[in-house]
């Protein structure tokens, strides 16, 4: 396998579970599939405005990083909200429920997802819901 890993985000081919269609878009950046690597998982994940997620929680040692590229949103940590925006950053430790709602009813919400590790099937059920809907994690153009 060759050294190192580039991937344009505009070849990167989004992924919604039907029921979400239009109301968040993910582009798998970097995984195991496209890169080789066990300890790295990049995620661009987009949530239209007005939108919200539903409450997850990963288990331990799953942590995850949230990085905002742009909009605003409110990200509820075990019940307690806390108003992210541009170039905020959040850290989700494993077992901590989280969900976001985008604070804007036109702007997108835009975030890079970071796992330390590759996710176990069933700690992340967007990217399981990628993989058995498209029989791998990562799809470009």
């Amino acid at each position: 396998m060759a050294k190192g890993t580039i991937v344009k985000l505009g070849d990167v081919v989004p992924f919604s579970p039907p029921e979400f269609a239009k109301q968040f878009s993910s582009k798998m950046l970097l995984d195991k599939s496209n890169s080789g690597s066990d300890q790295l998982h990049v995620n661009h994940f987009t949530l239209e405005g007005g939108c919200s997620t539903t409450c997850g929680v990963h288990k331990p040692p799953f942590d995850e990083i949230y990085y905002v590229l742009s909009g605003k949103a409110t990200l509820e940590l075990d019940g307690v909200a806390h108003d992210i925006e541009k170039d905020t950053l959040a850290f989700i430790p494993g077992g901590t429920s989280h969900s976001l709602k985008n604070k804007s009813e036109t702007e997108d919400l835009v975030i890079l997802t970071i796992w330390p590790k590759q996710p176990e099937p069933g700690v992340n059920v967007l990217y399981d819901m990628r993989k058995e809907a498209w029989g791998r994690t990562f799809r470009s153009r």
